[in-house]
């Protein structure tokens, strides 16, 4: 019966919400132009057939939206004014007011958005433009605070696209939000903070109160980091000071949601303040009136995140409903709350944490009642018992029962509802999730509700917090381990990425001086180096979880030093490396070799053939006993040559190799700073149909000489340069094997290999 109440109810404002999602999608993939106006068109006439719905309501509101869209991405006046900082090569001066926290990152430097008053540029001081439009600033000089008007000379750059797959797409992220240019100070004229005080009273009361929390919530916890950086996370959604990997458990187990300030959040502390207002008997109208504010404060200290402004707006609604005796549906009051969000935003939709919100909540309100009433059949009294038999221990186990049902449809609920957010952004499916989140959920209730007796008490006396802190740090102590053991669990999650291809390929990430590839065989998983220890937890993982790796059957080390080993330990602490092979371990640094020392290895012999996996093989080439190693991998019927370097040592090493040994269809090899003669005869006798050069950036003598481009194009040969392509895939299929940059940077996209 439950079931046919709830679709017999009216959702007027969900209609209305699909057609502004339509309006947007729209004017998004279709763009400025006359398919646009075709498309709206035809998708207004096709709704105006349900006029007696609401079609008219719905096609006017998808006209608007479109449009609104429009505006927002398409033509947006932050975009045309990315184009003119561009052109100032020389650099421009810029005045303007803060108006986001500033972040400082591990360098030492700050980042933030700042809204423009003036940009001029310093040839001719031409003004450039007087308009608010907002930039990402990378500062140097004293650190500012929310609010300063500062003014500097720097650089105007695009911020810059993800270099290998998996990476996170920041350029889109910030354009996203209206933000398409980075301007970048020149360090040797820093910055100068003219007043302060001129953005939002509110809001920089709010960064304030944040940081006092902050304060607050650590008093008694300085020893233990990783408590503090659960309690900071969940109750105010502060990551920034938790230690390193500290958060991977809670994203493979599903509960990473117990960070991001969500509705969850905003729904504990509402269900708190409403409690507390009921308990010293404040009136219904007063207590709405004091709820809701409190409720969008705790939404602007925690940054604003989606699911708390929805939570917020949300439950805005349904307090106004029932102080006024009115309650709406909850699906329509979704449905409210996101058609508000877009209308602020139309950019909102096309956010992570818009879509799981409401995906989620979508989910809990659908879902969760028919679970919920499937769950009380298994124990509930028998209809046809009187109530009076019945005794209160089992009247108290029946409602213990009702409680657990109702706990255990939500999450089950939240989890269905999570899917394919989880799927889509993390490639990522969690069966733990809905234990986890079952034992998880009421505990981060009481970290949340210890942390307000803490953040009240702390204001006037530090000994009552930290007594509130101490109690705080045994129940989020038990989190951790629950959320620890779930994580632990065999099977517990499951990355998910496309379908293997039909032969092996070998990725060959761009890591600005490091060394890692990947080959993909079927569901095998092969690396080649393991870069270094950043590069493992920014590059490296998030390439292997959007292809779906969940163990590593063999990692081949070719130098033992941090830009080739360090990032091993990080890889293998979450994903299950079975063999750890060695080509060279006198060749490397002092940091390597103990590393090396603690992981079990094995060394591979010169002129063996290590099977790699099934149709992958590899081979370290005879050379001289000194000299660095030389690998050959054997990848279906495509062979890949790796040379650490173009030294003459490396070079001379391999005048005694047949060229039989040395042929490779595709080479990689760094050429910044090589011997033109001597690096062109050997690329002559290894005769490859592309080289690959990885450059870094950092290093002066690896920058690649524009002639090489030249050299190797007489000779039939295709130059992917790192710095231009990126990653760079390998394809090894029977008929044409291929290879493909990356970036769009390169003028052929893909090269055809043939073979002798």
């Amino acid at each position: 019966m439950k079931a046919v109440s709830f679709f017999k109810q009216r959702y007027p404002l969900l209609g209305i919400l699909l057609a502004a999602i339509a309006g947007i999608l729209l004017s998004s993939f279709l763009g400025p132009g006359w398919c646009l106006v075709a498309g709206v068109l035809c998708v207004s006439l096709l709704l105006l057939l349900f006029h007696k719905q609401g079609g008219i309501c719905w096609a006017v509101t998808l006209v608007i939206f479109a449009l609104l869209h429009l505006w927002n991405w398409n033509v947006s006046p932050a975009r045309s004014l990315a184009d003119d900082l561009i052109r100032e090569i020389n650099g421009v001066s810029v005045q303007g007011v803060i108006i986001g926290e500033p972040r400082l990152s591990h360098s030492g430097l700050a980042t933030f958005p700042l809204r423009l008053e003036e940009v001029r540029g310093l040839e001719g001081e031409k003004i450039i433009t007087k308009a608010p439009l907002t930039v990402q600033v990378r500062w140097s000089g004293a650190l500012p605070f929310y609010g300063d008007r500062v003014v500097f000379q720097g650089t105007a750059v695009r911020p810059a696209p993800p270099r290998n797959p998996g990476e996170m797409d920041y350029r889109r992220w910030l354009s996203r939000h209206g933000i398409y240019t980075r301007i970048e100070v020149d360090p040797s004229i820093p910055g100068i903070i003219q007043s302060g005080g001129h953005g939002s009273a509110l809001m920089a009361f709010a960064i304030r109160s944040r940081q006092r929390m902050e304060e607050i919530l650590s008093i008694d916890l300085a020893g233990a980091a990783e408590v503090r950086g659960a309690i900071d996370g969940i109750c105010l959604g502060v990551t920034e000071h938790a230690p390193e990997g500290f958060t991977d458990d809670f994203r493979f187990t599903g509960t990473m949601h117990l960070f991001a300030v969500s509705g969850l959040h905003v729904g504990m502390l509402a269900v708190i303040l409403w409690f507390a207002l009921k308990a010293v008997r404040i009136p219904r109208v007063w207590a709405v009136i004091l709820t809701i504010p409190s409720l969008f404060f705790y939404v602007l200290v925690t940054g604003m995140k989606m699911g708390s402004i929805r939570s917020a707006t949300m439950a805005s609604i349904l307090l106004i409903g029932i102080s006024l005796f009115r309650r709406s549906p909850l699906l329509n009051t979704l449905a409210a709350a996101a058609f508000l969000q877009l209308a602020l935003n139309t950019n909102d939709l096309f956010s992570a944490g818009w879509q799981f919100s409401y995906s989620v909540v979508f989910a809990i309100i659908v879902v969760a009642p028919g679970i919920e009433s499937w769950l009380i059949r298994f124990h509930e009294p028998d209809p046809f018992l009187p109530a009076k038999l019945i005794t209160t221990r089992e009247r108290w186990g029946f409602r213990a029962w009702h409680h657990v049902a109702g706990l255990a449809a939500v999450s089950a609920s939240a989890w269905i509802g999570a899917i394919l957010p989880t799927l889509a952004y993390f490639h990522l499916i969690s069966f733990s999730a809905f234990g986890a989140n079952l034992l998880a959920v009421p505990l981060a209730f009481l970290v949340i509700s210890l942390g307000a007796l803490s953040l009240v008490t702390g204001m006037f006396s530090s000994w009552i917090a930290g007594a509130f802190n101490n109690a705080n740090w045994l129940i989020t102590k038990l989190l951790l381990l629950i959320v620890q053991g779930s994580a632990m669990m065999p099977g517990g999650h499951w990355f998910v990425g496309p379908s293997a291809p039909a032969s092996p390929t070998m990725t060959m990430l761009d890591l600005h001086g490091s060394s890692c590839s990947i080959i993909r065989d079927g569901s095998e998983f092969i690396l080649i180096n393991a870069g270094k220890k950043r590069d493992a937890g920014a590059t490296i993982l998030p390439c292997l979880e959007s292809m779906g790796a969940n163990s590593i059957r063999s990692c081949l080390i070719t130098k033992v030093d941090a830009s080739h080993l360090g990032g091993l330990p990080v890889l293998s602490k979450e994903l299950h490396v079975s063999d750890v092979l060695v080509a060279s371990p006198t060749h490397g640094s002092a940091m390597g070799k103990s590393l090396l020392s603690s992981l079990k290895s094995r060394l591979v012999l010169p002129g063996k053939l290590i099977s790699l996996s099934r149709r992958v093989s590899a081979e370290v080439l005879k050379t001289g006993d000194d000299a660095l190693p030389v690998i050959r991998i054997m990848i279906g019927d495509s062979r890949i040559l790796i040379l650490p370097s173009g030294d003459q040592e490396i070079i001379s090493s391999l005048s005694s190799v047949p060229d039989d040994s040395l042929h490779a269809e595709v080479l990689v090899l760094p050429l910044g700073g090589a011997e033109f003669v001597s690096t062109l005869a050997l690329i002559t006798r290894i005769a490859p149909k592309a080289v690959i050069s990885q450059i870094s950036p950092f290093k002066r003598n690896e920058v690649l000489s524009l002639e090489w481009e030249q050299l190797l194009g007489s000779k039939g040969i295709t130059l992917y340069r790192q710095d231009r392509s990126g990653a760079v895939f390998m394809g090894s299929g029977p008929g044409s094997p291929s290879i493909r940059p990356y970036l769009s940077l390169e003028k052929d996209h893909s090269l055809s290999l043939g073979h002798p």
